[in-house]
């Protein structure tokens, strides 16, 4: 910034001063006015600033170009460095992928043994247990009931006395009856004395003998009513129900307990008409029942009914049972298997072992850490195992678990190998 200022005399006076002043100025302005530039105070502030302002651009500008050339080197230093550790980073992925493709073409695997052992073809039903004897039990005579000696689920002898009837009527009946017949059997000594001296008549002696006959029959009678208050289980078994209470007035047909026997358990089965050639009496039976896991119950057939029903087309058959009341009980749902052949010394398999494709039935064998695919030919089966008629060695180590999807020929790691050893050292 700059101004000029024209140099002038001003005298407030009307004087000789001011009449010079004016021809001073008409004389500068005829010969030109002179003017005079002069800096400022202020003006030389700014330009100090701006002075300052351009060196410190300046510098500025230097130190940006040595900032972009240091972030420039920063950069490519930092590129050579991620270049290197990508490398590395492939390399040690590329390292790690061979190491885990060696580790996965060895597919972990269970195996179990082929083992030598029996292996039976059988019939499977399902029914419910029975016993052959199973009855109801009611009083001979009526009366009053004064005790009840038994309660449902308890076993029982035969001859056990279950129930007591009011007796004193009945008792009183016996020695009367008894008292009579003694009377008559003194006299009719005498009768037959008189007969044999011919003092009375045929006639006569038989009215006395008829009498001492009505007299016993008497007796007998009554001694059974005594007996009859005393009810008693007709054999051994168990008691399953109970109605009579005791102050109750029972009857020849009213129901006191229902008893079964226990020896008797049975399980009936019908068989269809094409086994009727197959199924024979004693053959072997096997029973279990899901409500007692873990459980075998032999048998055998024990009645083979000899027509068939021709609604069904099925024949009757009888299984008996020997379980004595221990776990058995009527009514049990269980599953029967009747065995009508069984193969010895067979070469069985695990039945989980066992791949279909195809219709078609295999089994992988590990051969020298290799899982090998056989298609086997089956005989019988059971739930467990089943028998391989195809020429496969005993102790042959099959895949048990892993097989299903494997290829053959694959690469196979036994797992359980090591649990094995620990247990046979065990």
């Amino acid at each position: 910034m700059y101004y000029f200022q024209q140099d002038r005399q001003v005298n407030s006076g009307g004087g000789p001063d001011s009449t010079r002043g004016r021809g001073q100025d008409t004389a500068e302005s005829i010969g030109g006015r002179r003017r005079r530039w002069r800096w400022g105070e202020s003006s030389r502030k700014r330009l100090a600033l701006l002075c300052l302002l351009f060196v410190s651009g300046c510098e500025y500008l230097d130190e940006s170009s040595a900032a972009e050339s240091g972030t420039e080197s920063a950069d490519s230093t930092s590129a050579e460095s991620t270049a290197v550790n990508s490398a590395g980073i492939d390399s040690a992925d590329s390292t790690s992928t061979d190491s885990s493709r060696h580790a996965i073409d060895a597919v972990p695997v269970e195996t179990a043994p082929a083992v030598i052992g029996d292996i039976s073809s059988f019939l499977l039903f399902s029914t419910t247990v029975e016993t052959e004897a199973s009855v109801e039990i009611h009083p001979q005579g009526g009366g009053l009931v004064e005790a009840v000696l038994a309660e449902e689920g308890d076993q029982v002898a035969a001859g056990d006395t279950l129930v007591m009837l009011e007796s004193d009527q009945a008792r009183i009946d016996e020695l009367e009856s008894a008292m009579n017949l003694r009377h008559l059997e003194a006299g009719f000594q005498r009768i037959e004395e008189m007969y044999r001296r011919k003092l009375i008549s045929v006639q006569a002696y038989e009215d006395k003998l008829f009498q001492l006959e009505e007299a016993r029959l008497r007796r007998e009678k009554t001694q059974l009513a005594l007996e009859n208050t005393s009810i008693r289980a007709p054999f051994s078994g168990v008691i399953t129900f109970r109605e009579v209470q005791v102050g109750a007035r029972v009857g020849p047909g009213v129901k006191l307990f229902d008893l079964v026997k226990l020896d008797d358990m049975i399980a009936r089965v019908f068989v269809p008409g094409k086994y009727l050639t197959v199924v024979k009496t004693g053959q072997r039976a096997e029973v279990r029942s899901e409500f007692l896991p873990g459980k075998t119950f032999r048998g055998s057939v024990k009645r083979i009914s000899p027509v068939l029903d021709p609604k069904s087309g099925t024949f009757r058959v009888t299984v008996g049972l020997l379980d004595r009341w221990e776990y058995l009980r009527p009514g049990l749902f269980v599953n029967v298997r009747i065995v009508t052949d069984t193969h010895r010394n067979a070469v069985l398999l695990p039945k989980a072992a066992v791949v279909y494709d195809g219709g078609d039935r295999y089994v992988f064998a590990v051969i020298d850490s290799t899982a090998t695919k056989i298609k086997i030919a089956t005989g019988y089966e059971n739930g467990e195992h089943v028998e391989a008629v195809s020429a496969i060695a005993a102790e042959t180590p099959i895949i048990v678990v892993g097989q299903n999807g494997l290829r053959d020929k694959a690469k196979v790691k036994v797992v359980n190998a090591a649990e094995d050893a620990a247990l046979n050292q065990g």
